[in-house]
């Protein structure tokens, strides 16, 4: 099943302190959290201005926000996860399970990019976002709509796969 998640962070050198998690999968389910661990001493005033009014202040621990996504994933032995330059967005993402060699066994180790999908395809522009931006639900949503565009274009590169483990002696394998 594919997924297309966002984050929200604050970026330091040396750490990526996430705020907020999105996530839409593709039977239409969605997931969303708000970390209670973030260090708003280090927040930039764009995000304080542009990120944490849109917050509903539900938030939890790491931890519980990495056994909600182990939940909210249940069954699925081959996720697939999409982001839109989500390099940050990835690191975020699995650190809510410790290390990467730390993340659930059937989650692959990499997650697919929306941009580098897009630059393949000679760089298309893509739909523009409806409503506020910068809270991770809505970007995610979004970051479905922008696949949807692109899959339109290219529909076989829309059913990739990201599957395996840096390490050979990892599992990993392809679906089948």
């Amino acid at each position: 099943m594919k997924y297309w998640f966002d984050t929200e962070f604050i970026e330091r050198p040396f750490t990526i302190d996430l705020i907020s998690i999105g996530i839409v999968a593709e039977d239409g389910r969605e997931f969303y959290a708000e970390s209670s661990e973030v260090d708003w001493s280090k927040a930039s005033l764009w995000t304080l201005e542009n990120v944490r009014p849109q917050l509903d202040g539900k938030a939890m621990p790491r931890e519980d926000i990495g056994y909600a996504l182990r939940d909210f994933t249940d069954g699925d032995e081959h996720p697939v996860f999409w982001g839109y330059f989500p390099a940050y967005d990835w690191v975020a993402f699995t650190w809510l399970f410790g290390r990467m060699d730390e993340l659930p066994m059937h989650y692959p180790q990499l997650c697919l990019d929306i941009k580098q999908w897009a630059i393949e395809l000679g760089d298309p522009e893509l739909p523009h976002q409806q409503g506020n931006r910068h809270h991770a639900l809505l970007d995610a949503r979004w970051t479905r709509e922008a696949w949807a565009y692109l899959a339109n274009l290219a529909p076989e590169a829309g059913e990739r796969w990201a599957f395996g483990r840096k390490n050979p002696d990892q599992s990993g394998a392809a679906p089948k």
